[in-house]
């Protein structure tokens, strides 16, 4: 017999370090000839700059990362003949990445829990495949800091980076459950139940515990400071539970934000303390491999990246890789659409198109709407299996996903429709908390933009790939048409989203909505021949802000700072970012800045610095932690003109009907079974809509629940009585909290005149209320103020003018409109009259 591994051991040339080279070599399986000019030109820039410690490469989804990770990693193993880590965020793309490896001939063996490390992989002989907590855990086989003898290696790739910010720092979360662990979760709330009573959040705490209230509170950083010791104590007779986290917190609880939610009790590090790891962290070569998302500086708080090599990502200019994408948006088509619609359309795609639909939801409770017509994934193995029975073609679906816009692979039949319902929103406590804290500011919208992009990835991948995506729900849609939102996606996103739009609006019933989509399925010429043509004149290179690196490199290097003892040079790093930075920095992350040295400061001892930061964060940011010496009242600035205002809320948007969606979306809590935060939210959003100024108060029993300033130098002092029965009149006690605010803004704002206003179900007052001077906005007048201004705004917003023209526009509509701001209070409040 022919023996040819002797034959092949006597032809052999010395190993290639050339990725290019080496897939040259490699057996090539069927269907594959040769790369990517992507792949070939992302290569050839990496082997010029391998030695560098940090590097980021991307390529658009579905365009051959895998194979070009694989190619660097026998590289590395080529040339330093020493260990190559390579990692995945979950389990199937493990898998995913092996079979690719065994195709090419690459000798690739996984990560196998419970066993000791391959001797293959320990000896530089083949790549090591695993998930991010195969290394990022407490007990990790690959080594802490500080034992003995960590595994070292000549590089680590991390595929999909993009997506492994929330899986690292899970592995860096402990929870105490409020179902698995109720006393012991009980017992961190109560270590802390007078610093909330401090801020005047006791109650929201009691709600929270008690189930009723979805909010997340920190725990005041000055009191987790303080309690560091009990609550070390508490979790070490628990320790077996949280093996896995225990060890990376232990001694770094200062270092992490402290969070109760009605789910759990959770500490999570401000950022992930990646430097116990030094598989990781001393790697001479770390490979981040990215789809092109539009900010990368989440890879420079998470991983510690170098910030100058991130701004150097490699990438390419070709559009190979980018899939056939055909983007609708039912808001904007010109016929009612309607929840059921959505639900007809991916049946009709499984049952008569024989093709798999899919639709992401944002939340498990969202899941629950369709639950009758598709098949809800519920926990990680059952999202696995359905995943898997997907891309295998033995279900074709209608499947639903709650929060899975990243990991999951849908390529060909697998999904065709895929219908977006909803905009995503956080998974974790974590994330559900900072989007509270750092709401409205560009940190959050960088946030959306990236998920919207990976939701829009999962059911094409890569060039031949088509996929029909829907864009459902006000929120959602209503995003994507505001021009300060549309900017933070990718130039190929942008483009397959101005397509969608400019389709959505021929679109005039659904049989035509159903005859679209099928023309992308049946893969119709005309429009194959459009999308590639739009695509190649409007895809641009991304343009990268680099505040965004300045940012996250100023906390990451605060951070680092703080861990090693150098209190004093972290506050001053992050102080120096804030003054240097005043009209780059929104005021939320000012603040969240702000917060951060005070927290420091506060750590270090020095109390008096630390109160000043903390009264500097709040009066930037409300959402923060309130300081327990409160800083003094910033009235708001004189409104300008009104018809201005509305003019400018009108024009930031690129699609004028998603100023109505937003309008709809912040109505839609005006109700009586809204939270009160939302509802007060929704009456603040309303007043900016018609153009007045507003703000939520309500500190410490002083000011409104609601400010409403007009342009006369009148101010509405609104308390919110919305969740009051209808049959329940005004009360004393009520109407002395309206006095007390009242007074409060007479203080506030001298040369204003004051308009007392409690919203309330009818405009009945007990005789001992005396509500004379008082005035009701009651839910019948609040649904025609609502009325009147979608009448106003639906009309200015249907207009083509520009703003300046806008302007003039809403002058002449307000002079016969009853939402003129000197006609408001006339025409919607009411007297209170004294309940017999």
């Amino acid at each position: 017999m022919v023996d040819f591994k002797k034959l092949k051991s006597k032809k052999s040339k010395p190993k290639s370090i050339d990725p290019t080279e080496i897939f040259r070599r490699l057996p090539k399986p069927e269907g594959v000839n040769d790369l990517y000019t992507s792949q070939t030109e992302i290569l050839q820039k990496w082997f010029e700059r391998r030695n560098e410690k940090d590097i980021v490469l991307k390529l658009h989804t579905g365009g051959g990362k895998t194979l070009v990770g694989l190619l660097m990693a026998q590289s590395t193993q080529n040339e330093t003949g020493e260990p190559v880590l390579y990692l995945a965020p979950t389990t199937q793309l493990v898998q995913q990445t092996l079979e690719k490896a065994d195709e090419l001939g690459i000798h690739a063996v996984p990560y196998v829990t419970g066993k000791p490390l391959d001797e293959d992989f320990v000896n530089g002989k083949a790549i090591m495949v695993g998930t991010y907590k195969a290394l990022f855990n407490g007990k990790s086989k690959f080594g802490l800091r500080g034992e003995v003898n960590p595994q070292n290696v000549a590089a680590v790739i991390l595929d999909d980076a993009h997506a492994a910010f929330s899986v690292v720092r899970d592995s860096f979360t402990l929870k105490v459950k409020s179902k698995d662990n109720p006393s012991r979760y009980l017992e961190l709330v109560d270590l802390f139940r007078k610093s909330f009573r401090d801020i005047d959040k006791l109650g929201t705490l009691e709600d929270i515990v008690s189930g009723s209230d979805y909010s997340i509170l920190e725990v005041p950083y000055w009191a987790w400071h303080e309690q560091l010791d009990a609550v070390r104590e508490q979790l070490k007779s628990d320790s077996v539970k949280y093996g896995l986290v225990w060890p990376l917190l232990r001694d770094q609880l200062h270092l992490c934000h402290a969070l109760v939610s009605k789910e759990a009790f959770t500490i999570t590090p401000i950022l992930p303390l990646l430097n116990v790891f030094p598989t990781f962290y001393d790697a001479p070569r770390r490979i981040y491999m990215s789809a092109t998302i539009a900010d990368d500086s989440e890879i420079i708080r998470t991983f510690d990246a170098n910030p100058d090599s991130v701004k150097k990502a490699l990438q390419s200019r070709s559009l190979a890789g980018i899939s056939e994408r055909m983007i609708l948006i039912p808001e904007l088509m010109s016929f009612e659409y309607e929840k059921e619609h959505g639900e007809r359309i991916i049946k009709w795609a499984t049952d008569k198109l024989d093709v798999g639909s899919v639709v992401l939801v944002p939340s498990d409770k969202a899941t629950e709407a369709w639950s009758e017509v598709a098949t809800v994934a519920k926990g990680s193995k059952e999202v696995e299996s359905l995943v898997t029975k997907l891309q295998k073609e033995e279900i074709r679906g209608p499947v639903v996903f709650a929060n899975r816009y990243d990991g999951m692979d849908l390529p060909g039949d697998s999904c065709r429709i895929l219908l977006m319902n909803g905009l995503p929103s956080g998974t974790s406590d974590y994330e559900l908390f900072r989007a509270s804290a750092l709401y409205g500011g560009t940190t959050i919208t960088r946030m959306l933009a990236q998920r919207i992009e990976q939701g829009i990835g999962r059911g094409a991948r890569g060039a031949g790939d088509h996929c029909v995506i829907l864009l459902v729900g006000r929120d959602i849609s209503s995003w994507v048409a505001k021009d300060a939102n549309f900017r933070f996606l990718t130039s190929a996103t942008r483009a397959q989203l101005d397509m969608g739009i400019e389709v959505s609006k021929e679109i005039g019933s659904l049989k035509d909505l159903a005859q679209t989509i099928q023309r992308s399925i049946d893969r119709d010429k005309d429009w194959i021949e459009y999308h590639a043509e739009t695509l190649a004149e409007l895809v641009d290179e991304d343009e990268y802000n680099d505040f965004h690196f300045t940012q996250a490199k100023a906390e990451r290097k605060a951070i680092n700072l703080w861990s090693d003892g150098y209190h004093e040079q972290a506050i001053a790093k992050l102080e120096q970012v804030v003054k240097n930075n005043e009209q780059a920095l929104d005021i939320q992350m000012r603040g969240w800045f702000q917060q951060l040295a005070a927290r420091i400061a506060e750590r270090w001892g020095n109390a008096d610095r630390a109160l000043d930061l903390q009264r500097q964060a709040f009066a930037n940011n409300r959402n923060l932690i309130r300081p327990r010496i409160l800083p003094p009242y910033r009235p708001l600035s004189i409104p300008s003109s009104q018809a201005r205002a509305i003019a400018q809320k009108i024009g930031g948007y690129r699609l004028r009907q998603g100023f109505l969606q937003s309008f709809e979306e912040v109505v839609a809590n005006l109700h009586e079974d809204a939270t009160a935060n939302r509802f007060e939210q929704a009456l603040c959003d309303l007043a900016a809509m018609i153009g007045l100024s507003s703000e939520r108060h309500d500190l410490d029993g002083e000011g409104p629940d609601v400010l409403w300033l007009l342009p006369e130098r009148v101010g509405f002092v609104i308390e919110a009585k919305s969740r009051k029965k209808e049959k329940n009149a005004l009360t004393k006690e009520q109407h002395g909290q309206l006095l007390v605010a009242a007074e409060w803004f007479a203080s506030e704002y001298p040369e204003y005149d004051c308009v007392r206003v409690s919203v309330h179900p009818k405009n009945k007052a007990t005789r001992a209320a005396v509500a004379g001077a008082s005035h009701a906005l009651t839910y019948e007048k609040l649904m025609s103020l609502v009325s009147d201004a979608r009448l106003l705004l639906s009309s200015l917003s249907e207009s083509q003018l520009d703003i300046e023209m806008l302007e003039v526009e809403c002058n002449r509509l307000l002079e016969s409109s009853t939402l003129r701001s000197d006609r408001i209070a006339k025409n919607y409040l009411v007297p209170f009259e004294i309940c017999v």
